[in-house]
């Protein structure tokens, strides 16, 4: 594992998946409002959700994204071909375009209660997921340090005599 051969690309997938997995599990995203049973007088009890427990379906959707976005940081930093990271590449630009349309109808066009800043805050970690995965497609290649080598030749030397 050499962590130097990531590129600023993979260091965007990186944070942006560590920022939506934060987000989802630590961060309020909707405040519901409830009212209370019919014991007593009805009061409204505001309460708020976190991105796995308010979202029971995209959940999974973001959990894939994930990790999609770690295992393109990890195989980047532990492969020297660029084919499986390539194609880890174009998996996480594909999750996370997906992963950024359902947030913004989610988080922006339809959110399950009030607004809270564990949405923004997971739909600013899918948009980097989504832009380092484009990025790193396209800066496709082997690190100059991975390269081959130049490869030693050998001369004959004119004997004398047959």
């Amino acid at each position: 594992m050499d962590f130097s051969r990531l590129r600023r690309p993979e260091w965007i997938v990186g944070a942006g998946s560590v920022a939506l997995l934060g987000s989802m599990l630590l961060l309020p995203w909707y405040q519901v409002t409830s009212v209370s049973g019919p014991p007593g007088p009805p009061h409204l009890v505001s309460t708020s959700v976190d991105g796995w427990n308010g979202l029971s379906h995209g959940r999974w959707m973001m959990l894939v994204t994930i990790v999609a976005a770690f295992a393109l940081v990890l195989c980047q930093a532990s492969r020297r071909a660029p084919a499986i990271p390539v194609t880890l590449s174009w998996l996480t630009a594909v999750l996370g375009g997906l992963t950024v349309l359902w947030l913004i109808y989610r988080v922006v066009v339809s959110p399950a209660g009030g607004r809270d800043i564990g949405g923004w805050v997971g739909l600013v970690g899918a948009c980097a997921i989504a832009y380092g995965g484009y990025a790193s497609m396209r800066l496709e290649g082997i690190a100059p340090k991975d390269a081959p080598q130049e490869i030693p030749t050998i001369t004959l030397r004119e004997q004398g005599g047959t």
